[in-house]
C-alpha cells in the first residue's frame, strides 16, 4: 500500500493513512482509497460526494475547500486542482515503461491503437493499451474502457499496473478533451501520431481555430528536431504539423512529398513510396482506405520505435480491425457493416469506400448523438442523402435532448429524397436490413455511428442495452 505521506507535507496528516489508489469519482472509490474532491464549476464539485465517498470505503479526502468541525480525515489542500499531476507523479511509479505511445486525432485513434498492440503481439514483446473500446495487456485483465482517455489517476495507475508488470510498451489513446484538461500529465510520451484532422467536439471547444490548436499542443514545440512523431498530411492540421516538425515521419494519399506516399493497387492491396521504411507491397483483409491509413501511422510509429526490427517478420494480412469499425457481416449476397463513424468526415470516408466496392444499391442508417455538436449533423445528413441510395435516420444517443429536434438538425439541408426516419433505432435496423435483403445482389448496408457500444443513453444519463450487431445477427438468424 502507498503512503499519504509521501503525496503531501505530512504536518497536514493526523497519523499515517495507508492507501491502494486515488480516484476522483466517488463512484470508483473502492476500501481504502483516497477521494479527490475537484470542484471546477457549481455543476461539478465533487465536494458533494465526500459522504458517498466515505460510505464507498475512502481513508481520505483531499479538498481545495475547508470543512471545519468533522472529525474524518477530509484534508484541505490549497489549489488542489494546479497540484493534480504532482499528486500523480509521487502517488504512481512507472521506469520500467521505456516506449509509451500516443496518438490522436479525430478519427482513426481506436483502430490506430488496434494496429500497434497487435504488431507487439505478433513479436511477443510485452505491450499494454488503453483505448476508447477496452484496456489491457500482456498479463492484464481486459476491462471495459470508460471513456477515451481516463483521469490522471487512472492513466498513472494503469501505466504503473503495466510497469509491475514489466511491459516496456505502452499504447495511449489520446482525447482532445484529454489534452485541454491535463489528464495526461507530464507522462513523457515518445512516440506520438496524428491519425486525422477535421470538424469534431465543437460544443466543447467552441471552433475549430482552437480544436486545431488544442490538437497541436499534444506535440512538444520545445523538440522541433523530434523522430518520434508521424503524422496524416491529408489535412490541413498534419501538413502544417510536419512542416513544423523538420525531422517527423508523415504519410498521404495525395501528397507524394510524404514520406509514404500511398497508392491504391485495388480493395485490398496498396503500394507504398517509403524509400524502404515499410514495405513496397501491403494486402490487407479490411476495406476503407482510412483504416488503411491508420495502418501506415501504426506501422511508421512501430518501425520508428524499433529501428531494428525487421517488418518482413509481421504478417501484416493477418492484422485485423476493432470491434466495431467497419465490422463486416455477409447477408445472403450482401454486406452489412457496422461502423462507428460519427462525424462528417468519417462518414464521407466509409460511404465513399462502400461505394468504391459494391456495385449494387448502399443504404445507410445513422443518427447524431444529443447534448453534443449541432453543427455536424445537417453536414452528415447532407453526406448520407449523397452518397446513399437510401437513408434511414434514427436514434443514436438523444440523451436529454429531443430526438425529434435532433432529425430536424439532421434534415436541414437535405431534399428527404430517399431518406426514411424512424426513431426506434431496433425497428429503424430491422427496416433497413428489410430493404437490403430487397436489393440486388453486390448491396451494402452501413450502420454507422455507435460501432461496438452496447447500450442507448436517454434522459438523465439511463442507459439501454443495445447493441448493433447483436439486432443484425437477431434479424439475421430468423430469416
Amino acid at each position: 500500500m502507498k503512503n499519504l505521506k509521501n503525496l503531501l507535507d505530512d504536518s497536514k496528516l493526523k497519523s499515517d493513512i495507508k492507501f491502494e489508489k486515488i480516484c476522483i469519482n466517488s463512484n470508483d472509490i473502492d476500501p481504502g482509497d483516497i477521494f479527490v474532491a475537484l470542484k471546477n464549476s457549481s455543476e461539478k464539485d465533487g465536494n458533494k460526494y465526500i459522504d458517498h465517498a466515505f460510505n464507498n470505503g475512502a481513508v481520505a479526502v483531499l479538498t481545495g475547500i475547508h470543512h471545519a468541525n468533522d472529525n474524518r480525515n477530509i484534508i484541505h489542500v490549497p489549489r488542489l486542482e494546479e497540484k493534480l499531476v504532482d499528486l500523480a507523479n509521487r502517488a504512481y511509479e512507472f521506469n520500467r515503461v521505456k516506449k509509451i505511445f500516443g496518438i490522436t486525432g479525430t478519427n482513426g485513434k481506436t483502430s490506430t491503437i488496434h494496429f500497434l498492440k497487435q504488431l507487439h503481439e505478433q513479436l511477443n514483446m510485452k505491450v499494454s493499451f488503453f483505448n476508447s473500446i477496452e484496456n489491457g495487456g500482456s498479463g492484464l485483465e481486459l476491462q471495459s474502457s470508460k471513456m477515451t482517455t481516463p483521469d490522471i489517476f487512472e492513466l498513472y495507475r494503469f501505466l504503473e499496473i503495466s510497469n509491475e508488470h514489466n511491459i516496456e510498451n505502452s499504447l495511449l489513446e489520446v482525447s482532445s478533451h484529454a489534452i485541454h484538461q491535463k489528464r495526461i500529465g507530464d507522462i513523457e510520451i515518445k512516440f506520438k501520431g496524428l491519425t486525422s484532422f477535421s470538424e469534431d467536439h465543437l460544443d466543447y471547444h467552441g471552433n475549430m481555430e482552437e480544436y486545431s490548436n488544442i490538437k497541436e499542443s499534444f506535440f512538444d514545440s520545445n523538440d522541433l528536431s523530434s523522430k518520434g512523431y508521424v503524422f496524416n498530411e491529408d489535412s490541413y492540421l498534419g501538413l502544417k504539423l510536419k512542416q513544423k516538425f523538420k525531422n517527423c515521419y508523415s504519410y498521404s494519399f495525395h501528397n507524394k512529398d510524404a514520406n509514404v506516399f500511398i497508392h491504391k493497387s485495388s480493395s485490398d492491396q496498396f503500394l507504398l513510396d517509403s524509400e524502404d521504411i515499410l514495405p513496397k507491397k501491403i494486402n490487407v483483409n479490411f476495406q476503407g482506405d482510412h483504416y488503411f491509413s491508420n495502418l501506415v501511422c501504426a506501422l511508421l510509429l512501430f518501425k520508428i520505435a524499433n529501428q531494428d526490427i525487421d517488418l518482413s517478420r509481421i504478417d501484416i494480412f493477418d492484422l485485423s480491425l476493432p470491434e466495431g469499425r467497419n465490422q463486416k457481416i455477409d447477408f445472403d449476397g450482401r454486406d452489412v457493416f457496422i461502423d462507428f463513424a460519427h462525424t462528417p468526415d468519417a462518414l464521407n470516408a466509409s460511404l465513399n469506400s462502400l461505394r468504391n466496392t459494391h456495385s449494387g444499391n448502399l443504404i445507410c442508417l445513422f443518427g447524431c448523438g444529443g447534448d453534443r455538436d449541432r453543427s455536424k449533423r445537417s453536414k452528415m445528413g447532407k453526406i448520407a442523402e449523397n452518397l446513399s441510395d437510401q437513408v434511414f435516420i434514427t436514434n443514436d444517443n438523444p440523451r436529454n435532448e429531443n430526438p425529434e429536434i435532433i432529425v430536424e438538425d439532421i434534415l436541414s439541408e437535405c431534399s428527404s429524397k430517399n431518406i426514411n426516419v424512424i426513431f426506434d433505432r431496433k425497428e429503424a435496423i430491422f427496416k433497413s436490413l428489410e430493404s437490403l435483403l430487397n436489393s440486388k445482389p453486390g448491396s451494402a448496408l452501413l450502420i454507422a455511428g455507435k460501432g461496438n457500444e452496447n447500450y442507448q443513453e436517454f434522459e438523465n444519463g439511463l442507459r439501454k442495452n443495445f447493441s448493433d450487431f447483436e439486432e443484425v445477427m437477431s434479424f439475421k438468424n430468423a430469416i
